[in-house]
């Protein structure tokens, strides 16, 4: 969709696809998720778009010990059920199926306060490149004043935070604000939330979006 007007949004470039989420281990850093939610977005907690599980065996073959991936999707499977299980990858130009899986549990609402204790009770996690256990979450929301609590006027667009919960917690965030400039309204709202936002808020990754002559597409340009 082409923006009808200018906006502003936060995203991270093509070469950081996440940045950390704040609070260290899993319990505090949901929490500090559920405040930024709750205070500055019309998001329901309870209800993310999508939840995933994702269990990863050991990589045997960089030195990762076996058994303690191999308990922890036995105990995800006695709790989710099966799962859907598949290789990680293929080896090029064979084809060769790569020794490492992945086993997938896609949830539901019902599921995430369940998924959340399990993860929190199964820390601390083993040192794995990849999970070994891994919650992901997606949120699509709309930004709301943290005092009136009303959604701000003229959001074109969602704004949504991807939300990874494991050993080392990050997110993918795209916060879309609808100001048309950079001024002292755009700036006092950032002033208001940042403290909330469960992610070092970094103002270099902010973008000034509009469409182009044409009306064709939307380009974009440093703040």
């Amino acid at each position: 969709m082409i923006a009808e007007r200018p906006y502003i949004i936060y995203t991270l470039p093509q070469s950081r696809t996440t940045q950390a989420l704040t609070g260290g281990r899993i319990e505090k850093v949901w929490a500090n998720v559920q405040r930024f939610l709750t205070t500055c977005t019309n998001a329901d907690i309870k209800a993310p778009n999508t939840i995933y599980l994702n269990g990863y065996t050991a990589d045997t073959d960089h030195g990762e010990h076996p058994d303690l991936a191999i308990e922890l999707i036995e105990k995800t499977q006695y709790i989710f059920g099966q799962g859907t299980t598949g290789t990680i990858g293929y080896l090029y130009p064979t084809g060769t199926p790569l020794k490492q899986t992945k086993t997938n549990w896609e949830l539901t609402a019902i599921d995430l306060a369940r998924a959340l204790d399990f993860l929190i009770d199964a820390q601390p996690l083993p040192k794995y490149n990849l999970g070994p256990i891994e919650l992901i979450l997606s949120y699509d929301f709309k930004l709301t004043d943290v005092f009136s609590k009303k959604e701000l006027p003229h959001q074109q667009y969602p704004s949504s935070l991807l939300i990874w919960l494991t050993r080392s917690n990050c997110v993918s965030p795209s916060l879309c604000f609808p100001f048309t400039e950079p001024d002292k309204d755009f700036w006092g709202y950032v002033d208001s939330i940042e403290k909330f936002i469960p992610f070092k808020f970094d103002r270099k990754y902010l973008r000034l979006g509009r469409p182009n002559k044409k009306g064709t597409a939307n380009v974009f340009s440093k703040i």
